[in-house]
């Protein structure tokens, strides 16, 4: 049985919103953070709806050259340019990769897509049936069909209602 399309949509939103980082403290000009998330948007303009001119890695310095009133966004300089950058997506203390003893590190972003579509293992496919999560292939797709009629007015519409991400007070 599938959820009715309000209750999907509150679940995407639930999803959004717990993803959404908190702001950081007072960021100044002339300051340095560091991008806490590989592959962050560097916009042309303080809003996610933006033009994108360029991404920043993970634990890249980006000097601050302005803040916007509300401090919520950043104009940095970094390696890639120069750009707007969500405060909170930025952290004054460069961070760390995670270390992992005795395995390589996967970047689910540099994942190839034959990589990504190689069927479970057999190990993982006896769990899925012995715990009758058979169907659980066919919900991710449904779950990403959906979020893919979510048109971005309407996700900037719930985030500026709710006071998410960009809209925090």
């Amino acid at each position: 049985m599938k959820p009715s399309i309000p209750l999907r949509l509150l679940a995407l939103a639930a999803i959004a919103g717990a993803l959404t980082p908190a702001v950081m403290a007072e960021p100044k000009t002339g300051g340095t953070v560091y991008s806490k998330r590989n592959a962050l948007p560097l916009y042309a303009e303080p809003t996610s709806q933006a033009a994108v001119v360029g991404t920043i890695g993970f634990a890249e310095p980006l000097r601050i050259s302005g803040v916007n009133p509300s401090g919520k966004w950043l104009n940095v300089s970094a390696r890639q340019g120069s750009g707007w950058v969500f405060a909170g997506l930025t952290v004054e203390k460069q961070p760390e990769a995670e270390k992992t003893a005795g395995i390589g590190s996967v970047d689910a972003s540099s994942t190839t897509t034959a990589a990504a579509g190689r069927p479970l293992a057999p190990a993982a496919e006896e769990y899925a049936q012995r715990h009758n999560l058979v169907d659980a292939g066919k919900d991710v797709d449904w779950v990403e069909a959906e979020a893919h009629k979510v048109k971005p007015a309407i996700v900037n519409a719930y985030m500026r209602t709710n006071k998410k991400g960009e809209y925090q007070e």
